[in-house]
Order: C-alpha cells, then structure tokens, then sequence
C-alpha cells in the first residue's frame, strides 16, 4: 500500500489526539500529560463507539486507547478502525493503554492493528516516549487479511557488537 500513519513526521505540539478511556479521572490525567508536553487539540471518548465517531467527525493524527472499556472495548475499537474500507482513518496510529499486560493480550493487541502499547500505572516519560515514537514511525501499512496493520521491525543481533533490523509481517513475541 505504501500509506504510513496520520502522525508519522509531524511536531508534537501539532498532534490532534484522541483519547478513548471509560475512566474520567485517567482521561483527566492523560488530558493533563498531553497539555504539559504542549499537545492542546485533544478529544475524548469515553468507549470505543464513541472513539468510532470521534474519528469520523474529526482530523485525528494519534489514538490513545484503553483495552477495557464497556460497551466497545479497545479491541474491537481497534479491529474496526483497522478495517480495510476505512481509508484513510485505518491509517490512525493507535497507543493502547492496559493495566493487565499479558503475553496474550499483547500478542493479540499487536496482531490486530495496535501500533504501541503503554501499561498502567502511566507515566509523563513513558507516554512521551510512546508517542515521540509513533511520530517517528516510518513503517508502512500492509494488508493482514480484512485489516491493516504494520510489520514489526526487531533487532537481531549478529556477533557480540552488530545488529541489523529484521521486518516480519507477523507479530512474534515469543
């Protein structure tokens, strides 16, 4: 496809984000974060049907996501914006936000579109961290059956100095 994120190359202070979380005093924190890093354009949805809409009215560059939200959780939040036939809002990277970061959910959260993933309790630097990632995610979007999603770049090492990047186009986290 050769389409990258809605983010990638962009300013800091110049993101549009949205936040979908179910909890009003994490929205408040994350809200509170997101203004300290400069980053004023900031929506909120409180499950991800209201995040579906969000994304539909509005120019989003960044998602961030909570996983357990009732009535849409963030798995199928994400695996609907991910949907091929979506264009070009399937190109919106997306942080998932956990406090439960299993192996499996992990796995799962990448294997269906998820771009970063961030565990709760969070912190100012390791939000910043995540999204001065997405910003500089150059990885392209591909075609994974009925969604899209990007391939995973790794390091592997070559002798005890070395290393090259490796792309795969499933996510092995085993």
């Amino acid at each position: 496809m050769g389409d990258r994120s809605t983010a990638f190359g962009k300013e800091l202070k110049s993101l549009k984000v949205l936040m979908v979380e179910d909890n009003g005093s994490m929205r408040l924190l994350l809200r509170t974060m997101l203004n300290t890093f400069g980053i004023t354009h900031v929506r909120q949805a409180r499950d991800g049907t209201d995040g579906l809409m969000e994304l539909q009215l509005h120019d989003i560059d960044l998602v961030i996501s909570d996983w357990e939200m009732q009535p849409m959780n963030g798995r199928d939040f994400i695996t609907s914006v991910r949907a091929v036939g979506n264009e070009p809002v399937c190109f919106t990277p997306i942080i998932v936000l956990t406090g439960h970061a299993s192996h499996s959910l992990i796995k799962e959260a990448f294997e269906i579109g998820a771009t970063h993933l961030l565990v709760k309790p969070v912190t100012p630097a390791s939000l910043l961290h995540r999204i001065e990632w997405v910003l500089n995610d150059a990885r392209e979007f591909t075609v994974a059956g009925d969604i899209y999603r990007q391939p995973m770049i790794f390091k592997e090492r070559e002798g005890l100095r070395r290393t090259r990047e490796v792309g795969q186009t499933t996510w092995a986290l085993e």
